[in-house]
């Protein structure tokens, strides 16, 4: 899933709204960190938006940063995620979807799901609405599963060869 996917024309709209009805200041930094962090694919943390910033000459400073984050997931734009690794990432508010983690090499994979989004908007839930989901699910990618698979076949053929020269003494 792209960035321009889910980006929405009016997103500096809502933030500069956002920010005059809590009586926040509108910076050019506050901006900059906006576009950067609808520019960016997928799931990025704090560091990744200044690493961004700073290579394209726009160094921000580290609070700045944080904060508006913070203020950007108040007004609906990020969505804030924490994963098993502790790291706090952060994705742009788009579809409701699935995060498919890997417990090995951490990959994360988004995924939606049709069914789930149809269960999940009929329940009726006390003194609540929901507007949008992100559920977790752990497992073991792929990758990692042919590469453990290859270890643990690797591994056999090792133990079955050191049985044998065991066996011959």
């Amino acid at each position: 899933m792209t960035a321009d996917k889910h980006k929405s024309p009016d997103s500096r709209q809502i933030f500069d709204e956002y920010l005059q009805r809590t009586h926040r200041r509108r910076t050019q930094e506050r901006f900059m960190i906006l576009d950067c962090a609808r520019g960016m694919e997928g799931h990025f943390t704090a560091d990744d938006i200044m690493a961004r910033l700073a290579s394209e000459n726009k160094p921000v400073a580290v609070g700045t940063v944080y904060s508006t984050l913070q203020l950007l997931g108040e007004c609906g734009l990020v969505t804030r995620q924490r994963f098993d690794d502790g790291a706090t990432r952060y994705e742009c508010t788009g579809p409701s979807h699935l995060h498919l983690v890997c417990s090995l090499c951490g990959k994360i994979k988004d995924v939606r799901d049709g069914s789930l989004e149809t269960l999940i908007r009929s329940r009726r839930f006390t003194a609540f609405t929901p507007a949008y989901f992100a559920m977790t699910v752990y497992g073991i990618c792929s990758a990692c599963a042919r590469a453990k698979k290859a270890a643990a076949k690797k591994n056999n053929i090792t133990n079955s060869t050191i049985s044998k020269s065991h066996k011959r003494k």
